[in-house]
């Protein structure tokens, strides 16, 4: 069951949270909904409307999953249907892990010994009783030993503990829950697909499934471009066929939290990929990769952790790598609310094509279309200019809410992935916002409830799409530089979304 590795890639953890909602506990707790713009009584990890409601499946490509956490489970019927049986594409012959989700969490692993045992590298599972619909493997999860709580993911150690598919570390589960993690994300009803093995092959098999709709990935190669790799190339490949988010990374060399690296060096970063760069609570992070194309909260926000416990602020759940799986929680809704509003029961996008069905009076949807170009854009100018605090950000570092320093553990940064990386106490907000002069820094904005709310109203064509001349400029010429950039990338050719 277990090997010793050692790990060469590197680890983006990213997020900054505050306690805005309230916690997660046995009892249910009324939170707000995103899906159905109102609060809601959180007890089953439905915040749905009721009746048949469509499927978004969203995958992350990190260290595993702890399929115990409550933040994935789900005790529907369809929980317990193979998801061939509902998912058109997925494998039927993918197998079930059957665990024993219901006894304390130290029993559990003891009663479970067997069936991690028996999982291999390569082939598909799914978890019944949980929104897990796909987990897989494709190598060791990349992560390094614990030292503390929460290892500094960027040292080089060795002596690790590895199981297949489960998350031995803690950064996939966090990733997972930052996506479509109940009660705590934008995405909460969301199938989840975990893809174990950091590197190009588990970024291309998310494109080549056509059942999976949005992929996020929290990790670097360390080979720049213009340097062909096989990683630029998957990315390349990704990004013209699903929408393809990746952390933008973390501080100086990706290491030291000094000074942004600039995105253009990053091997994950060609053309077409969503970049996502980091906000403390709405409070200024200049640490992050830049540019990105939006922002998310990056430092110990609302997450899963390795345990039973319910979602709570840790800084596990930090850097662009807590950022990027909750983007794309945001834009696994707005498929959610596409697929809705078209009434197609159908998920995963497929060389481009998101969602068909009859069309709407009014809005992007009034063709019975919703492309991926489309997604991305409703995206993009949704977002918020400047982000304020959302409801999932969880704490602020010390530094953004100034107090005596704590989390010591990970050092004067106080952050277990970024060396030095802390929050500056000014809010984004109180900064003007003309013609969107932060663009180097923020993109087009955050992504939170409110940027998934005003998608919402424009793709019921009760708002028009926001007008961004100013983001779209500077979008389109960072879209040009990365062409030159990453000229030598293999992207597999011209896709053209097929017709409903």
């Amino acid at each position: 069951m277990r090997t010793i590795r050692a790990t060469i890639t590197i680890l983006l953890a990213a997020a900054v949270l505050l306690p805005v909602l309230p916690r997660a506990s046995a009892s249910p707790v009324v939170v707000f909904c995103v899906a159905t713009k109102s609060s809601y009584e959180w007890s089953n990890g439905d915040c749905a409307p009721k009746g048949p409601q469509p499927i978004a499946v969203v995958a992350l490509i990190d260290t595993g999953i702890n399929p115990y956490s409550p933040a994935f489970r789900d005790t529907s019927k369809l929980a317990y249907k193979h998801p061939s049986k509902y998912i058109p594409g997925y494998p039927k012959d993918a197998k079930a892990l059957r665990l024993s989700l219901d006894l304390p969490y130290d029993k559990a692993l003891k009663e479970d010994a067997d069936v991690w045992n028996s999982v291999t590298r390569g082939d598909l599972y799914w978890i019944p009783g949980t929104r897990i619909a796909g987990a897989i493997s494709f190598g060791e999860g990349g992560t390094n030993c614990p030292v503390v709580s929460a290892p500094p993911a960027n040292a080089f150690q060795q002596n690790c503990d590895e199981d297949v598919i489960f998350d031995d570390h803690g950064h996939g589960t966090m990733t997972a829950s930052r996506a479509a993690g109940a009660p705590n994300s934008l995405a909460p009803t969301a199938r989840i697909v975990e893809i174990e093995g950091l590197g190009a092959r588990g970024v291309e098999w998310a494109a080549q499934q056509g059942w999976i709709d949005v992929q996020s990935n929290s990790w670097l190669s360390l080979i720049p471009p213009p340097v062909p790799s096989g990683t630029t190339n998957a990315f390349a490949f990704a990004s013209k066929r699903m929408l393809t988010m990746a952390a933008s990374g973390n501080g100086t060399a990706y290491l030291a939290g000094f000074a942004p690296t600039p995105t253009y060096a990053l091997s994950t970063a060609p053309p077409g990929v969503v970049l996502v760069g980091g906000h403390d609570n709405g409070k200024m992070t200049l640490w992050a990769g830049a540019p990105p194309h939006v922002v998310a909260d990056a430092y110990a926000g609302m997450t899963a952790t390795r345990s039973a416990e319910a979602m709570k602020p840790d800084p596990i759940a930090c850097c662009t790598s807590a950022a990027s799986p909750y983007a794309a929680g945001g834009a696994t809704a707005i498929v959610l609310e596409a697929r809705r509003l078209l009434r197609d029961k159908t998920p995963g996008t497929k060389d481009g094509l998101v969602a068909c069905g009859r069309p709407t009076k009014k809005g992007p949807l009034d063709d019975g279309r919703f492309t991926l170009d489309e997604l991305k854009s409703v995206l993009l100018h949704t977002a918020q200019p400047h982000p304020a605090e959302g409801v999932d950000d969880g704490d602020v570092h010390w530094a953004g809410d100034p107090r005596a320093p704590d989390r010591v553990e990970y050092g004067p940064g106080a952050n277990p992935f970024c060396f030095g990386c802390t929050t500056m106490p000014v809010p984004w907000q109180a900064i003007p916002s003309v013609g969107d002069s932060t663009y180097p820094l923020l993109g087009y904005g955050g992504i939170n409830e409110h940027s998934v709310l005003l998608a919402k109203d424009v793709l019921v064509g009760k708002v028009r799409l926001p007008d961004r001349p100013s983001a779209d400029a500077q979008y389109a010429a960072d879209q040009a530089l990365r062409e030159e950039i990453f000229s030598s990338r293999d992207d597999g050719g011209e896709v053209k979304p097929p017709a409903c």
